[in-house]
């Protein structure tokens, strides 16, 4: 049941949407509280360039308006699960403020006396998140009760049993994105599953270790279908679609955000498999229905946000200290 910006499962469990794209960005973050315990999953947001444009400042607005949400999120959970080391999904802990907003403050009062289960650094990991996977369990082991690679191990607290999967693409075989882990929460006969950034999923073994999990409601990463066919090809895109069927016809509830909703015709290439999913008595819904919110596709309206707030001097200064990536200068963002 669907209420109040949050998804009730049986009696006792509630999953908490609290940042997607259709949000207005880049994330794929959920609070799930069972009677045992809160668990917070991808604490991260960003922003991203795109067709050469900076972000707007209506995205940075709404990036500070998701993140106090997870900071408040996280003052129920007891663990925080990080899938993957993109900045997308975690606060790291140095300070940056160009695509998304970070300190060693900021990281330490999120993670600080948490539970940390992530991903492995030392297996199944490409080189870039290897990086900053390093650096980011060397800080969080300062503030942190516990930091513990959590690849294809079951962890039980009380009577939530949460099991992780192992690696698996960050999308197709052999990306060069790397790998994620997925997590699956049971409690007494209530299943859920969080599938960060396995876009669609593009593998049937993903596929199937999602189905084996048996859950009511999966939170799921769709395909990158804003890049096809000229990074990514439509055969991908196909086979996400086909295993996207799969699961809507046995999960009762999907929430599918992240990438997909960076496409602005997201809709038109997910018609289809909605039909699919109601002509069984199931849900296929996006982050921003979950929450009860407007849909707001900030970065595929980049254009039209500039058009119609045109940018301050001092903002498109601050753009202009940008360097790699990286600025130590919060924007300015006063109308």
């Amino acid at each position: 049941m669907i209420q109040q910006g949050r998804v009730k499962l049986g009696k006792t469990v509630n999953v908490v949407p609290l940042a997607a794209e259709s949000v207005g960005v880049r994330s794929l973050s959920v609070l799930v509280n069972t009677p045992d315990t809160g668990i917070l999953i991808d604490p991260g947001v960003a922003l991203g360039a795109r067709g050469g444009m900076h972000p707007h400042p209506i995205e940075y607005r709404t990036l500070a308006q998701r993140l106090a949400a997870i900071q408040s999120a996280a003052q129920e959970a007891e663990i925080i699960v990080i899938s993957h080391y993109h900045f997308d999904h975690l606060v790291p802990f140095f300070e940056n403020y160009a695509f998304f907003w970070s300190s060693r403050k900021h990281a330490s009062a999120l993670y600080g006396r948490r539970r940390i289960w992530c991903k492995d650094i030392h297996s199944r990991i490409n080189r870039s998140q290897r990086k900053r996977g390093i650096a980011f369990v060397q800080a969080a082991r300062k503030v942190a009760r516990e930091v513990v690679f959590a690849d294809n191990h079951a962890f039980k607290i009380g009577e939530t049993e949460v099991q992780f999967s192992p690696a698996v693409p960050h999308g197709e075989l052999g990306t060069f994105l790397g790998s994620v882990v997925m997590t699956a929460i049971q409690y007494q006969g209530v299943s859920v599953v969080h599938a960060s950034d396995v876009q669609g999923p593009m593998v049937s073994e993903t596929t199937n270790w999602i189905l084996q999990q048996k859950p009511q409601l999966l939170i799921l990463a769709g395909p990158p279908t804003y890049l096809s066919p000229e990074r990514v090809s439509a055969q991908l895109i196909t086979k996400a679609a086909n295993n996207l069927q799969r699961l809507v016809t046995q999960i009762p509830i999907v929430i599918i955000d992240h990438h997909l909703q960076r496409d602005p015709c997201w809709r038109e290439w997910l018609t289809p498999i909605q039909e699919v999913s109601r002509a069984v008595g199931h849900r296929l819904i996006t982050v921003a229905d979950a929450m009860g919110l407007p849909e707001q596709l900030l970065e595929t309206r980049r254009p039209d946000l500039y058009t119609a707030e045109p940018t301050s001097p001092a903002y498109d200064a601050w753009v202009r200290t940008i360097t790699r990536g990286l600025t130590t200068i919060p924007p300015p963002l006063e109308k």
